[in-house]
């Protein structure tokens, strides 16, 4: 499924002609094999990837085992929120789990459509706050919920990924070990 980063933009709210223009101007594009790493643990995450076709994950390491803590498909955003935001180094990486196809801007020029869009400020609040409720969920998921009712989680907001993702990934973003999932 390929979906245009302007189609995604106008459906959170419609945009003017002249932040198209703009847009136009500062998006790249990227197409990257998988399992090109994006963004490493320790590089500071200078851009904002918006998804074209097909899937990243972000993750980080912990007493030497991978913890996913983000998949992003076709339409989604992906970022390192803090190091992004917070401009510091990140603990995480983002790497892409299939060839995929992304539009991205970095740090600065998405401060500078900020300055020069006042429209563009909803966007963006928009978007941090589905992230923010996003993360919520997860969160609450991760601490209150029994591993039957993360794997039924997982498979309401993410069962189109159940192919696509490996067990390992899938068992760490919601939580319990491989073995538990297998049961499941």
């Amino acid at each position: 499924m390929d979906i245009s980063v302007l189609d995604f933009l106008n459906s959170i709210i419609p945009i003017s002609e002249d932040l198209k223009i703009r847009l136009h101007s500062i998006m790249r594009a990227g197409e990257f094999k998988k399992k090109t790493v994006l963004l490493k643990e320790g590089q500071v995450s200078n851009y904002i990837y918006f998804i074209e076709l097909g899937l990243l994950r972000i993750y980080y390491i912990k007493d030497d085992k991978e913890i996913c803590s983000g998949l992003v498909c076709e339409g989604g955003l992906a970022i390192a929120v803090k190091s992004f935001f917070k401009r510091e180094k990140s603990d995480e990486f983002i790497e892409t789990i299939e060839d995929t196809r992304v539009q991205y801007i970095s740090y600065e020029e998405l401060e500078q459509l900020y300055v020069d869009f006042p429209e563009y400020n909803i966007v963006g609040r928009k978007l941090i706050t589905e992230y923010y409720v996003k993360s919520e969920e997860r969160n609450f998921l991760l601490r209150k919920q029994t591993a039957q009712e993360k794997f039924q989680y997982f498979q309401k907001h993410f069962g189109h990924l159940m192919s696509r993702v490996q067990r390992k990934d899938i068992a760490s973003f919601i939580g319990i070990n491989l073995e538990t999932l297998s049961r499941l």
